[in-house]
């Protein structure tokens, strides 16, 4: 796959210089057409000049000509960069560079959430930074309730997997899809226009419109028979039949035409879509959630998406003449225009209008599929899980897909209706192994791959208490702040199936506090039916591992030339070592002697 983005990516990049001389020769002929232009034309009015005048028109058709196609080299140069662009992300994702991408999805991180802040879901260095390649409004907030709402049934969660597996080897289809996307420009407005768009629901437009739409055309026939014809006496009536063109457009389609207001403007975007709509309208498929999406844009009832589009993209081009100053009055002067405009958009949302919400929603259910699937594209340890029954977790090689090939340690892990209490010294990776655990279940409750060579994993819900901090605006300590997220881990464990990650509990008290409260929220917690992990440095905690549930695991270390190396390699049992004081002594502090 890499060598494709790559072939792909160069491509572009070649296309994109080639492309640019011949922008630059092409303003250069049409700069030599004009001084020739000139000159034939000081020369003609020295001395009139048939073949000057035949040789300055032929010029000019020609600088028009160049014109167009300069145009369309722009355009080619423009959409090659994008696709440049596209190319070069799944390389940087391959080769650990994602980290510039400037779409965080900072917007959904929410402090009180009860996994997505501590699993790096959202903001710097996090899963939507590295997976989100959804170009429109609704994918990209799709996308991001699918990472943080992962509450699919057991049976839509499969067909969610069948439906990225299906997507995944589409590399053509998946670049096509965020090339298109990218000429999108809306964001949250596209609601606001959507619901315009619906109408209000009325199948059929009213009769007055139809017969107030005949009036221009007989006022018109009227009046220019009474200026070739010259025949004085029909000046009044003429008069009077445009003071009534401007009566009603001041007293009735002023008041009619909201909506007109706020579409003007949108035509050049809202065309833009079409194009996407029509890739699914084209594709074929089998996974159940596919057809679902391509039967809400290309209907048994022969309605079909990307053709009605179209047809609104006309639509509102002729609303659009709003823009136009002194012509946009003429027009409602002479024409009414605005009803025509109201008359062809009531027309449009009679036909289309009950459905067009479902075309914008499926537009983001697929993007936020074919962001699942990305991870298909650049990690070559992935794969779709297996749901199961049981309340087990069991991988080989299971990695942090946000921790780069080269510099990852997979781990192989079974959690079988259990809970790990996992020891080890400081940076040995017991909070990186949490994490890992915690992003890989998102991503699977999502319907999407993981990074493991084979996982099962249940259909549960995710509560963690991770990365607490204090809050001085409330005037909470990190000790409180713990003690409001273990309650809520242990309300969510209780009458229901739950994945628990608890890193370092209790760290904001004293030593005898936390030993006591963490055994007793771990106690808490076995007595329900939840599996989970727990990290610690209280070796006191390990302990509790003397029954079926509770289980020892560890991170070590070893020492070489007073330098320490991890492994990251998850071990069965308690840790027997620490590194505290070696970090210490590594860094200059001085540990005062034990004088007993």
């Amino acid at each position: 796959m890499r060598r494709e983005f790559q072939f792909e990516a160069k491509e572009c990049a070649d296309n994109v210089i080639y492309l640019t001389e011949s922008h630059k020769l092409l303003g250069n002929v049409k700069l030599g057409c004009i001084v020739v232009v000139l000159i034939c034309l000081v020369l003609i009015l020295r001395n009139l000049n048939i073949l000057l005048m035949a040789l300055g028109i032929i010029l000019v058709q020609l600088y028009i000509l160049l014109s167009v196609i300069q145009i369309k080299t722009e355009k080619r140069i423009e959409e090659n960069r994008i696709k440049q662009k596209i190319h070069q992300d799944y390389l940087d994702r391959m080769d650990g560079a994602w980290h510039s991408f400037t779409d965080k999805g900072e917007e959904f991180v929410k402090k009180d959430h009860k996994y997505t802040s501590d699993i790096d879901v959202f903001g710097d260095n996090s899963i939507f930074q590295y997976l989100n390649t959804t170009k429109t409004w609704h994918g990209r907030q799709k996308f991001a309730k699918d990472l943080r709402e992962a509450n699919f049934g057991t049976e839509e969660l499969k067909n969610r997997q069948k439906a990225v597996w299906e997507l995944s080897p589409t590399k053509n289809f998946t670049v096509d899809f965020q090339f298109y996307g990218s000429k999108i420009r809306f964001k949250g407005e596209i609601l606001e226009l959507i619901n315009i768009l619906k109408g209000s629901g009325k199948k059929s437009i009213s009769s007055i419109y139809s017969y107030l739409l005949l009036l221009p055309v007989f006022s018109t026939a009227f009046i220019l028979a009474v200026f070739f014809t010259g025949l004085s006496e029909f000046y009044i009536p003429a008069a009077l039949l445009l003071f009534t063109h401007i009566a009603l457009w001041v007293f009735c389609t002023v008041k009619l035409s909201g909506n007109l207001k706020k579409i003007t403007g949108t035509g050049y975007r809202i065309g833009e879509y079409s194009e996407l709509f029509a890739m699914m309208e084209r594709k074929t498929v089998e996974s159940p959630i596919l057809k679902d999406i391509k039967s809400k844009v290309k209907s048994d009832k022969g309605i079909v998406a990307s053709e009605a589009i179209k047809k609104l993209d006309r639509v509102i081009m002729l609303i659009d003449m709003r823009r136009s100053g002194m012509v946009y009055f003429a027009l409602n002067i002479f024409f009414l225009w605005d009803f025509i405009c109201i008359y062809f958009l009531r027309s449009w949302q009679a036909e289309y209008g009950g459905y067009v919400e479902g075309w914008f929603e499926a537009i983001g259910e697929m993007e936020s599929l074919l962001s699942f699937a990305n991870l298909s594209f650049v990690e070559e340890n992935c794969c779709i899980p297996e749901i199961v029954e049981e309340n087990l977790i069991e991988a080989k090689e299971l990695g942090h897909p946000l921790i780069n090939l080269s510099n990852r340690v997979n781990n192989n892990v079974k959690l079988d209706k259990e809970i790990f209490i996992i020891s080890g010294s400081n940076m040995s990776g017991k909070t990186t192994f949490l994490r890992t655990v915690g992003v890989n279940m998102v991503l699977g409750l999502g319907g999407g791959y993981v990074c493991a060579k084979e996982l099962k994993m249940p259909n549960i819900g995710i509560s963690t208490s991770m990365r607490v901090v204090d809050d001085l605006s409330e005037g909470v300590s990190t000790f409180y702040a713990e003690l409001k997220r273990v309650k809520n881990i242990i309300n969510d464990c209780k009458g229901k199936k739950t994945l628990f990650l608890i890193d370092e509990m209790f760290r904001g008290t004293n030593s005898k506090d936390r030993l006591e409260g963490a055994l007793a929220v771990i106690k808490n917690l076995e007595s329900e039916d939840s599996i989970g992990l727990v990290t610690t440095h209280d070796l006191a905690l390990c302990d509790l591992a003397d029954n079926e549930r509770i289980k020892n695991y560890n991170f070590s270390e070893k020492y070489e030339n007073d330098e320490i190396i991890f492994n990251y390699i998850l071990n069965i049992g308690k840790s027997e070592s620490t590194n505290a004081k070696f970090l210490m002594n590594k860094l200059g502090i001085e540990i005062p002697e034990d004088e007993s």
